[in-house]
């Protein structure tokens, strides 16, 4: 077995230190590894699964440590960036040190397989021996996803039609949000595997949901009959919402609370590179959009959310969409549109009594993230999954689109950059608040579910009688 891999490619490259001053360094033996070697390779695959799927760093290293220890290696220490995780550890007291580094190559995310490396590691906490621990672990990362990539791509497109269930009931709509997530899908589809990178994306993601929108608008402009009483503005949100899912908001600022900051600011940059890409697709295809004659209008009157029973469906369905995108297992997924649900029914409590925007939404985020921590604690359900998916129904994706047509205007003549800024301002305060909800709820939830592990679940024994006892 060979475990000097090159980092190039997303292997490990192992090394023994000699520890001396002149900091010389000796390359492992290619044809004979040490059992820490192994565990320490095993180790740094179960890391790099767990932290290109989104886990926060800090749970990344309690899951390595955790193999380590079982396979009763000491003096380790990890340490975990954004796109590589290296580890040391001390064989023997006076023996040369071991040490790891991986890169952590992006990949799509698999809440399945997430979860069965949470099942090896608990078995390799039981007692699993090295080598089964291994061909384990060869045997998830080889095989595919647990769906076809049209039942992802259908998940995908149908969190844009759950946005649209939340303001309104109308299948036209709700077909139309269906149909253009899945060439938004499509395209980006395409794009990753020509390897554009992100922002670029994101860009072209965004200003062909704009384009489609102004399209819509021209048509009902018209006179088609199928597009009268559609509403581009309730297409470019559902889009909007689409492509924000995967982001790692939640994680970044969970990384910065535990003090891993390199990959919180990593995390951090990506997500406001992804969103960039987002706001000069909208701006660039409304601009385009004007300059062929079928400009986007401005309604005065707000987008009013839809009935509450159809708000709480929506909801749902963007939350269970969005594990099936994420090729998530039926328990993962009923579980996400339950936290999806629960977040938005703290929303709607706050707005029904009068609270504000930014305060209802992290209210929800909050009520989203805590009884995720909890309800996950026995379980290999991967909660940073669920939370990742309860935040989506809460996302601003109203808001950023009317703030930027609003600077943008339809015209020159009718932009408001006041106006539109206010707009902006509001959408950056519930997204900042949704993070800090999250990760409140999810702070505090690490510690209650690390007390209710300890509490037994099992059925009571019966105290036998004095009868028997004397029997």
């Amino acid at each position: 077995m060979t475990n000097d891999v090159s980092a190039a490619t997303g292997g490990s490259s192992i090394a023994a230190s000699s520890g001396s001053d002149g900091g010389q360094t000796v390359g492992a033996s290619a044809t004979t590894v040490t059992p820490p070697a192994a565990a320490l390779n095993l180790a740094m695959q179960v890391g790099d699964c767990l932290l290109s799927a989104g886990m926060s760093a800090n749970d990344v290293v309690v899951a390595m440590l955790g193999i380590t220890d079982a396979y009763g290696l000491t003096r380790v220490h990890v340490d975990v960036t954004y796109t590589s995780i290296s580890a040391s550890c001390y064989p023997a007291r006076g023996a040369a040190p071991l040490t790891c580094i991986r890169v952590v190559q992006p990949d799509d995310i698999d809440y399945s397989k997430v979860r069965e490396v949470g099942k090896l590691t608990e078995k390799i906490r039981g007692g699993l021996p090295i080598g089964e621990a291994t061909r384990a672990l060869d045997r998830i990362q080889e095989a595919p996803h647990r769906y076809p990539q049209w039942v992802a791509m259908i998940g995908n497109a149908g969190v844009s039609a759950g946005v649209s269930l939340l303001f309104t009931t109308s299948w036209k709509i709700i077909l139309a949000t269906f149909l253009t997530g899945l060439i938004v899908d499509r395209l980006l589809a395409a794009m990753e595997h020509w390897r554009v990178p992100p922002f670029f994306q994101q860009f072209a993601g965004a200003g062909l949901i704009t384009l489609i929108a102004a399209g819509i608008t021209e048509a009902t402009a018209q006179g088609v009959s199928f597009f009268v009483g559609v509403d581009p503005t309730l297409v470019v949100v559902g889009g909007i919402v689409m492509l924000v899912a995967g982001m790692t908001i939640v994680g970044a600022a969970q990384d910065a609370i535990d003090e891993f900051y390199v990959t919180a600011s990593a995390r951090l940059l990506d997500v406001v590179m992804r969103t960039a890409g987002i706001v000069v697709g909208i701006v660039a295809s409304l601009e385009l959009a004007w300059r062929l004659g079928a400009p986007l209008s401005i309604s005065p009157n707000p987008v009013a959310l839809g009935p509450l029973g159809a708000q709480f469906v929506g909801a749902t369905l963007i939350s269970a969409f969005f594990a099936v995108w994420a090729y998530a297992d039926l328990a993962t997924i009923g579980l996400a549109g339950a936290m999806g649900l629960l977040g938005w029914a703290g929303y709607a409590s706050m707005i029904y009594i009068g609270s504000a925007e930014v305060l209802a939404n992290t209210l929800g985020a909050f009520v989203a993230a805590l009884a995720s921590t909890l309800l996950i604690r026995r379980s290999t359900i991967p909660a940073f999954g669920l939370v990742s998916a309860a935040l989506l129904p809460l996302v601003p994706g109203l808001s950023l689109y009317n703030g930027l047509l609003q600077v943008v205007g339809t015209s020159p003549e009718t932009a408001n950059p006041s106006e539109g800024g206010s707009t902006l301002l509001v959408a950056l305060g519930v997204a900042l608040g949704i993070a800090a909800g999250a990760t409140l709820g999810t702070y505090l939830g690490r510690p209650i579910a690390d007390q209710l592990r300890h509490i037994p679940t099992g059925p009571r024994r019966r105290r036998p009688s004095v009868a028997a006892e004397r029997l």
